[in-house]
């Protein structure tokens, strides 16, 4: 794998938690907005103003904006993005781990190389050989998962 890619699926990867964080918003917000127990208090009756069936019309109007679908879609992303996350993280912790921490500075972090040799206790080019070998080693281990090209599309299209 290119160490293009390989940059595109480590960027993806520190991103993932706020991608989950933005799609399970969402899904709450859906869920929220159509609760139909929300108007109802504990002894079953519904205690409101207006007349009618208010569940029933939240249930017509979910059905309507096909709010169920999307929150099943969401439902399947989140699901995605773990098993996306868990599998990186599974060839980010089999790399040795000076190369893991200097891959978590550089691109978690985005500490520049002058930082990132401070910290290693090494020279600046030390620093970017390493970095450059870190890539081709994940590059390596990401080949070895399956899927990878679907992987790969993901972390590109989400980086758009």
């Amino acid at each position: 794998m290119r160490r293009k890619d390989v940059k595109t699926i480590i960027a993806y990867y520190f991103e993932i938690p706020d991608m989950r964080k933005g799609v399970t918003a969402e899904r709450a917000r859906l869920e929220s907005e159509y609760d139909g127990l929300r108007g109802t208090s504990y002894d079953g009756v519904p205690h409101s103003s207006t007349p009618g069936k208010p569940t029933e019309m939240l249930a017509i109007k979910m059905e309507e904006s096909n709010a169920w679908g999307r929150i099943q879609e969401i439902g399947v992303k989140v699901q995605v993005l773990q098993a996306d996350e868990a599998t990186i993280r599974g060839c980010m912790d089999a790399l040795n781990g000076r190369y893991k921490s200097l891959l978590n500075m550089k691109y978690f972090r985005r500490y520049s190389w002058a930082k990132i040799s401070a910290s290693l206790g090494t020279p600046e080019a030390t620093a970017r050989r390493w970095n450059d070998k870190a890539l081709d080693r994940l590059g390596e281990l990401l080949d070895d998962t399956p899927m990878v090209e679907e992987l790969l599309g993901r972390a590109s299209r989400a980086r758009v």
